[in-house]
C-alpha cells in the first residue's frame, strides 16, 4: 500500500538523518518543530487557502497546497532557529544517546509522514490515494468505521495531537476540535463522488442555516413508510440548510460546469454539550445526515455515498433549501454545519413551537 510505504520511508529517512547528523537535543527539537509545524498547518490552512482562493488561484488544490506550505515553512524556520539557539556538546554517552535519539526520531517521522498524508487527502486525487480509507461502493458505509486504515496510523496520530493541543494550553477562541472533531475521516469522506460537478471545495458562503429544531412529530421513511427510531441515547434534529448557486469563486457552491452534485458524506454537523454550546472552544462530536425531509414528516433516507445532482432549475432565489435530518446525542446541541471544504454556518439556539419553519 502506497500510504504505508510513505510512512515507512519517511520514518527510516528521519531515523537515518538523526543517527548520522543528530544528537539527543537535536532529535527532541526536531520532534517539537514537527509537532508545531503540523499544528500550525492544521490551524491555518483553511484561512490561508480561503484568502488565496478569493484571488482566484489554487482551485481544488488550494487547501492541500497551503497545508503543506505552512507545515514546511514553519518546520524549516523553527529548525534554523534551533540550530542557532540549541546548546552544543551535550552528550549522554554513546549508547544512551543513540538509543534515545533513534526512539524520538521514530515519532518525528510519524508526524512528518502524517502531514504528507493529510496534505494528499486534502487534494482532488480520488478516494484511492494516498489510501482508500472509505470505499465509495460501500452502501452501508459508516463515518466512524473506515473500510481501511493504516497499521502505522501516521495521519491520525498527527491530527489527534494537533486537536489535543487546540483544546489545551494553546487553545484560542476557536478550537480545531470543534471545527474538525474527526478530521481524518472528514477529509476522506469529503472526496466520495468527486468529479467535475462534485468538487471537494466550495466558496466560503456556500451554505446558510435558517433554523434548527427537534423533530416535533414522528418521522417516517419514504421507502417503507416505517417510523424512524433513533439509536439509544440519540435524538432527531432537523437543520434547514440553504446551498448557494453562486459560482465557487464568488463564494457559492456551483462549479464552472454549471451543474453541481454532492453526497451527504460532505455535510457535517458539529455538536456540543448543552452547557457549552455558546462557545467554539473545547471539543465537539460529529454527525452526518441520515437524509432530508421530502414533505411533511416523510424523510428521504440517503446513504453517505448517494450522489445528489442539482441544476440551475433546482434553485429558487439563489438557494436550494434542504431540511437535513440528523441523529445526535441526547445531551448535545448542534453548533455548526459544514459543507465540503471552506464553507460553514454557525447554528443558534434550537427553535420550537410556532417558530419552527413550515415544511418546504
Amino acid at each position: 500500500m502506497l500510504a504505508e510505504l510513505i510512512v515507512i520511508v519517511v520514518i527510516l529517512a528521519t531515523v537515518g538523518f538523526i543517527y548520522v547528523k543528530g544528537s539527543t537535543i537535536k532529535s527532541f527539537t526536531l520532534l517539537m518543530n514537527a509537532l508545531i509545524g503540523s499544528t500550525a498547518a492544521l490551524s491555518f490552512f483553511e484561512t490561508a487557502g480561503r484568502l488565496i482562493l478569493g484571488y482566484g488561484y489554487g482551485g481544488e488544490w488550494v487547501f492541500g497546497g497551503t497545508f503543506i506550505v505552512i507545515f514546511v515553512l514553519v518546520f524549516l524556520l523553527l529548525n534554523v532557529l534551533a540550530e542557532k539557539l540549541a546548546p552544543e556538546n551535550v552528550h549522554f554517552g554513546d549508547f544512551p544517546d543513540i538509543a534515545v535519539r533513534s526512539f524520538i526520531s521514530i515519532f518525528t517521522g510519524l508526524v512528518i509522514a502524517g502531514a504528507v498524508l493529510i496534505a494528499a487527502a486534502l487534494m482532488p486525487i480520488g478516494t484511492k490515494l494516498p489510501y482508500g480509507r472509505f470505499n465509495p461502493q460501500n452502501k452501508n458505509l459508516r463515518p466512524t468505521q473506515p473500510d481501511k486504515g493504516l497499521i502505522l496510523n501516521a495521519d491520525g496520530f498527527t491530527a489527534s495531537l494537533a486537536s489535543w493541543f487546540s483544546r489545551g494550553s494553546i487553545s484560542g477562541k476557536k478550537s480545531l476540535a470543534v471545527f474538525h472533531p474527526d478530521f481524518i475521516n472528514e477529509i476522506h469522506l469529503n472526496r466520495i463522488g468527486i468529479n467535475k460537478n462534485n468538487t471537494i471545495i466550495t466558496g466560503n458562503q456556500a451554505v446558510e442555516v435558517k433554523a434548527a429544531w427537534l423533530a416535533p412529530a414522528e418521522l417516517v421513511s419514504a421507502s417503507d413508510n416505517q417510523p424512524l427510531s433513533p439509536p439509544s441515547g440519540k435524538k432527531i434534529v432537523i437543520v434547514r440548510t440553504g446551498i448557494s448557486n453562486r459560482n465557487i469563486k464568488d463564494g457559492g457552491a456551483m462549479p464552472e460546469s454549471g451543474t453541481m452534485s454532492f453526497t451527504t458524506s460532505q455535510i457535517r454537523l458539529s455538536c456540543k454539550a448543552n452547557e457549552s454550546a455558546n462557545d467554539l472552544t473545547g471539543s465537539a462530536e460529529l454527525a452526518f445526515p441520515i437524509g432530508f425531509i421530502r414533505k411533511g414528516n416523510v424523510v428521504e433516507i440517503q446513504n453517505l455515498t448517494n450522489e445528489i445532482n442539482l441544476t440551475s432549475k433546482d434553485f429558487s432565489g439563489g438557494k436550494k433549501w434542504y431540511d437535513f435530518v440528523f441523529y445526535i446525542s441526547a445531551d448535545s446541541v448542534p453548533v455548526m454545519i459544514q459543507f465540503k471544504l471552506n464553507s460553514a454556518a454557525q447554528i443558534g439556539k434550537l427553535v420550537s413551537g410556532d417558530k419552527i419553519p413550515v415544511s418546504l
